[in-house]
């Protein structure tokens, strides 16, 4: 359909078009006439600004943002009986994640090993680390387990703290750990997407930025149509004049508190960069990992912090964003893990196929 056929099929309905609006009308004129009939009072004139909402509308962009969860600690226990109260309900909300990864089968608590016992498994919290051995403990008891040579490598990922399966063999006097096995993401979950076509983007603003880079970037992203949301990572509060209405920014601190939200069928956790300050030797991509195989927030902080259950991913996050690190993306078992530090650079991510892309700004 030529233009002169457009603007004869708008003047039939009962509209006048603007020539930049033709443009943006060409490619779907009768659906965008049938959505300017439900507009009430109906327009006559038909401009850019009508044309560019229905297009965000039909595109998707108009789409429920919600926070399931926001990660902080809820108290600090105060004495040894709320300390180990903490301990405890930390241990059994991680072994009923461990539960779906390991088969009940010769699964024992520590109290029940004894010297005839062979082949068993347990659920541990590792209290002693020392150069090949663990010290565990459960509600039951305690008990060392060894690693021989050709497991040195799980020994050396396992961390104080870390609440573990273990799948172990007696050799003479000693127990040998022959699998560890974290709470992690099931390989076997669906791999949620969106039935419409929806977008979201992911930026940053790093302090010492200029207001050059804001407005480039601010402007570059909302004349993007199929964007619903940009989630931007960001030292300060960025203006949002000239924002459209139906354009979800979510500003998040460098400082805040990781949050997870609900978009449509897709869960997104982000998790700003300082909640990493401890990670100074890791790259993003491992610490990423890390937290999703431990499905936890804290493990490498300080033990006393660490006791809190209000940090454990009890659910399962279809997308990871921080601006830790150098700028990345890839897939781990179904999540997508995006993290983005640089100023001149935005990935998106297309909910309905899950791919994710990034462009220079």
């Amino acid at each position: 359909m030529n233009e002169e056929e457009i603007i004869r099929l708008f003047l039939k309905n009962g509209f006048q078009i603007s020539k930049i609006a033709l443009k943006l009308a060409s490619d779907n004129p009768q659906k965008i006439i049938s959505e300017l009939k439900k507009i009430k009072p109906r327009p006559f004139i038909i401009t850019e600004h009508h044309i560019k909402k229905i297009l965000g509308n039909i595109s998707g962009r108009q789409v429920d943002l919600n926070v399931i969860k926001e990660y902080t600690s809820k108290y600090t226990p105060t004495n040894v009986d709320n300390y180990v109260k903490s301990l405890s309900v930390r241990y059994e909300k991680i072994r009923s994640l461990l539960l779906k990864q390991m088969a009940p089968k010769k699964l024992v608590s520590i109290n029940k090993i004894n010297p005839r016992t062979t082949t068993f498994s347990i659920i541990g919290m590792v209290r002693e680390k020392n150069d090949n051995s663990i010290l565990v403990e459960d509600p039951t008891g305690e008990s060392n387990l060894y690693f021989e040579e050709n497991m040195m490598g799980a020994f050396k990922n396992i961390l104080l703290d870390d609440v573990i399966g273990l799948r172990c063999e007696r050799i003479k006097e000693k127990y040998y750990v022959k699998e560890v096995i974290y709470p992690d993401i099931l390989a076997s979950r669906e791999i949620n997407k969106t039935n419409d076509e929806i977008q979201i983007a992911i930026a940053c603003v790093p302090s010492g930025s200029s207001a050059a880079i804001h407005k480039k970037l601010m402007d570059s992203l909302t004349s993007l149509e199929k964007i619903s949301t940009l989630f931007l990572f960001s030292h300060f509060e960025i203006p949002t004049d000239g924002i459209p209405a139906d354009f979800k920014l979510i500003q998040i601190h460098p400082n805040a508190a990781p949050k997870l939200f609900q978009l449509d069928k897709i869960k997104i956790l982000a998790i700003p960069s300082s909640f990493f300050e401890n990670f100074n030797t890791a790259s993003a991509p491992e610490v990423f990992i890390s937290v999703l195989k431990r499905r936890e927030l804290l493990t490498p902080f300080p033990l006393i912090v660490n006791t809190h259950e209000d940090f454990i991913l009890d659910e399962t996050p279809d997308i990871v964003i921080s601006d830790f690190g150098e700028a990345f993306h890839q897939n781990y078992k179904g999540t997508t893990l995006i993290s983005n530090s640089n100023s001149q650079k935005v990935f998106f991510v297309n909910l309905k196929t899950r791919e994710v892309h990034e462009t220079q700004i």
